[in-house]
């Protein structure tokens, strides 16, 4: 900004216009920017005075891309409604005098300052956005009423964006981050936090969370493009589609969250495809990199359309959402116990050792992988091995005794997913949802996961592309509480209707609390300390069987396993365990 302002007044470095006795003089720079014509190239050529301690790699220009487009509180687009990477940006604060240590600390503060909490608390998408508008007028207006004399009308900014920009960095933490790179480090397995724990002298290490604490967007298992914010709501990404999953899986009972459409369901652009988001569930084995219902491990819900998404296959739903919508996902699930006669709970098989990755402990855990049967879902019908032309093959696909029959997979019977839009039901999704059991079958290899670890179940997603952001309300408190029983005001819907009375009617009827009963489903909040409650209990049970195990081995106390360093560039030559535990997988760490 300053090279621009000197170049357009013929100044020169020194010149008494750029001191600070003077600065009352000087009106703020409103210069717009774009990355590709004018910062890349600056930064490229600047590259040792601005990143001294830093690499060239060959996308800096991506992570300059996703800071322009994600930081809100700092830079302001020239068109806020069409924000992107490659927008034009200018500062929000465009006076230079007022960069000075500490100018960056509400995007990169682990701690926000009180004004940053005050609006957070009075904003839980609960509310309207008229709480966090006045805060943002009443405290930084005042940048959009500087004087703009001496810039250029082609330059000038508008006010209207910059208050844009300001109440939607106010709404919410902006400290944007990407997913750990741990999570591609090993094709197969996942990494979660651990620390040592003198409370457990033969398990030795345990699960450690981080906060923020409680249901949130985990960045251990989410794509590598997305980015969360610091509060782990909030979540976009300007690549192609890309999902992120709560920390927290449900495996029976009834639960509901919300996501807050920030940006969506927008048309093409200039030829181009631009902001989306869909919202959904997805078990573990779903494709992080992939948008929700790509698969059969996931079942999606599109924004454009409405329709919904199950195996890449879409079917006509509800209706479609865009920017400024709230969407309710609720879920049923049966008890396990119906579904599996004779079920009883035991203690999840946990393969886990714990590593040293860049200075953090970490568990790796083999994770779950997908299966031939439910990858087979997604495959077209099976063509004969003959070379034939198209018109062939086509007369080949309209014999039914061509095709080959659908593998049978577990199903949870009388599961449900109903999705809500600002509060009004979409009528139900799907049912009879898959069993989120691993599925056993001739492909299976003996070291692949066959039994539940802790983490299997349905997870809370969303997948966004090219700047598609939402932000996800876990409860207790919601925006359009669906009622107490949905799947029964549901139904008395269905009943009350004549067979000529069409979906759309059940679409317009808007849901309410005034039916009688009790609230039969739970936020997804409630199920974070639950979930904290099994973890522990599985490191006791872990303790007593190692203990047991040593017992019965007559061995004697073991000493702690060696940590594993995986820091050199991904190279997997672990260092052996203590020999007490042997090289078979019933006497390793468990």
């Amino acid at each position: 900004m300053l090279h621009q302002h000197m170049t357009d007044h013929n100044a020169s470095k020194g010149d008494s216009r750029y001191l600070s006795a003077n600065s009352v003089n000087l009106s703020p720079f409103r210069y717009y920017f774009n990355k590709n014509e004018h910062l890349r190239p600056f930064v490229d050529k600047n590259w040792s005075s601005l990143c001294t301690e830093r690499s060239r790699t060959a996308t800096w220009w991506a992570t300059l891309g996703s800071c322009l487009y994600s930081t809100k509180d700092l830079f302001v687009a020239k068109d806020e409604n069409n924000r992107s990477a490659s927008s034009n940006f200018c500062l929000v604060d465009p006076n230079l005098w007022n960069i000075r240590p500490g100018h960056f600390g509400t995007s990169h503060s682990r701690t926000p300052s009180k004004s940053t909490k005050d609006v957070n608390n009075n904003n839980n998408r609960t509310n309207h956005h008229d709480n966090s508008s006045a805060h943002a007028s009443s405290s930084k207006l005042s940048i959009t009423s500087t004087d703009q004399s001496m810039t250029p009308p082609a330059m000038q900014s508008n006010s209207s964006n910059a208050v844009i920009a300001l109440i939607q960095a106010s709404s919410s933490n902006t400290e944007f981050g990407q997913s750990g790179e741990q999570n591609n480090l090993r094709h197969g397995f996942k990494y979660l936090p651990c620390e040592l724990d003198n409370l457990f002298p033969y398990v030795q290490y345990r699960n450690s969370e981080l906060s923020p604490y409680g249901v949130r967007l985990s960045k251990e298992d989410a794509s590598l493009s997305v980015w969360i914010s610091g509060d782990q709501l909030t979540t976009t990404t300007e690549f192609g589609f890309s999902m992120a999953r709560a920390n927290c899986s449900v495996k029976e009972g009834q639960w509901f969250y919300e996501v807050f459409i920030d940006r969506g369901g927008e048309g093409k652009i200039d030829g181009k495809d631009a902001a989306h988001v869909r919202v959904g569930w997805a078990r573990r084995e779903g494709n992080r990199n992939s948008p929700v219902g790509s698969d059969a491990y996931s079942y999606g819900f599109r924004d454009l359309t409405g329709h919904k998404i199950h195996q890449s296959r879409l079917y006509p739903y509800g209706e479609p959402f865009k920017t400024g919508d709230v969407i309710g996902l609720y879920i049923s699930l049966p008890p396990l116990k119906k579904v599996i006669p004779g079920y009883q709970p035991i203690s999840p098989k946990r393969h886990r050792i714990p590593i040293l990755f860049k200075g953090d402990t970490m568990f790796e855990y083999k994770d779950f992988k997908p299966t031939h049967k439910m990858n087979q879902l997604l495959e077209l019908p099976e063509k004969k091995n003959e070379k034939k032309y198209w018109w062939q093959q086509k007369q080949d696909e309209s014999n039914p005794s061509s095709t080959s029959q659908l593998p049978e997979l577990a199903t949870l019977p009388g599961s449900k997913i109903i999705v809500y839009k600002n509060g009004i039901c979409q009528d139900v999704a799907f049912e009879n949802l898959f069993s989120f059991f691993p599925t056993v079958d001739e492909y299976t290899n003996d070291d692949d996961l066959t039994e539940d670890d802790g983490s299997l179940g349905y997870y809370p997603a969303v997948s966004m592309f090219r700047g598609g952001t939402c932000t996800l309300n876990f409860g207790p408190h919601f925006r359009y509480p669906p009622p107490p029983d949905p799947e029964l005001e549901i139904s008395l819907n269905n009943s009350s209707t004549t067979t000529t009375t069409t979906t759309s009617t059940n679409i317009s009827k808007k849901s309410s609390n005034t039916t009688d009963g009790v609230r039969k489903w739970r936020p997804i909040s409630e199920r974070y300390m639950e979930y904290v409650a099994e973890d522990i209990l599985n490191d006791i049970v872990d303790e007593i069987e190692i203990w047991d195990w040593m017992v019965s081995q007559k061995q004697s106390p073991i000493k702690r396993p060696a940590v594993v360093d995986l820091s050199d560039g991904g190279i997997m030559k672990k260092r052996k365990l203590d020999e007490s535990y042997g090289e078979t997988s019933g006497d390793t760490v468990p």
